[in-house]
């Protein structure tokens, strides 16, 4: 289905170039921002600052845990946090190791085992990107090098057997199924995606949300149809390089995402209702 800008409504204004959002066990919204930020969004739409990242700089993926603390990847300091936002205390996710160089960790998700798998989309158009997992031990490991192309958002699949992952340039969305020992296996490239995919995320039904910084677009991917427009704003100014998307309401269909260029979230009533992220 597709909708029309009329649908869109904005849910808070004055975010500091958010790309990362997730949904946190307390039922907020939680969003990074350009310069170390980390805002508190009620589902009504009600901001504040919660926590703040000593030395600034631009936060990518958030994730939460069941403990109501955040992971959160930090491409400045190329490692990813585990942050508390009650009392604004950072502690070190994972960095890099003897084995393992971290460059620009960008997106994360936890996999069934508890271990934790994230995206390090490495340079620009450099083809040097890859995939990273984080034991329950806290050891880390590479654990994939099939997406290259700038790894980017990632989400798990319904079922739990494999990862969807967008690459930004050129676009794709790549599954890779997840082994009965955790490894990664051979990817399948699903769908070609124009422009800058960051985003997917994952429904009840089987329909993926590809949202795209460029263009300003969220697309809909399903088996029966492909790549379909969901919502879309040729002139950039409601839906406005949309980076990644959430469910949340009563019901998990209320789709909100950040624009990136335009300090807002926004959300729109839709028919999909969204699968549970899987905390630990």
């Amino acid at each position: 289905m597709k909708y029309t800008l009329d649908d869109v409504q904005n849910l808070a204004s004055g975010i500091d170039h958010s790309e990362g959002i997730c949904l946190g066990k307390d039922g907020n919204l939680y969003l990074g921002g350009e310069a170390g930020q980390i805002y508190r969004l009620t589902q009504e739409g009600n901001l504040s600052q919660v926590a703040q990242l000593a030395g600034g700089g631009i936060l990518l993926g958030l994730t939460a845990c069941l403990d109501g603390r955040l992971i959160v990847c930090d491409p400045g300091n190329r490692c990813l946090w585990k942050v508390n936002v009650e009392d604004d205390t950072w502690t070190l996710f994972a960095e890099s190791s003897s084995t393992v160089k971290l460059f620009c960790p960008n997106w994360g998700a936890y996999l069934p085992d508890g271990s934790y798998v994230f995206s390090d989309s490495g340079n620009w158009k450099a083809a040097d990107g890859f995939l990273v997992r984080v034991l329950v031990n806290g050891d880390i490991e590479k654990w994939d090098s099939q997406c290259p192309d700038f790894p980017n958002g990632l989400a798990l699949s319904a079922d739990g057997k494999g990862l969807y992952v967008l690459e930004s340039t050129p676009g794709a969305l790549v599954y890779i199924p997840i082994l009965s020992d955790g490894s990664a296996g051979t990817k399948e490239v699903i769908s070609k995606i124009p422009g800058v995919p960051d985003g997917v995320t994952v429904t009840t039904t089987g329909e993926l949300i590809i949202s795209c910084y460029r263009p300003d677009t969220i697309f809909v991917w399903s088996k029966g149809n492909g790549l379909e427009i969901l919502v879309g704003d040729p002139e950039g100014a409601i839906v406005a390089a949309p980076t990644n998307t959430v469910f949340a309401g009563t019901a998990s269909k209320t789709l909100i995402w950040p624009n990136f260029a335009r300090w807002n979230v926004s959300k729109l009533e839709t028919s999909y209702e969204g699968v549970p992220i899987l905390a630990f």
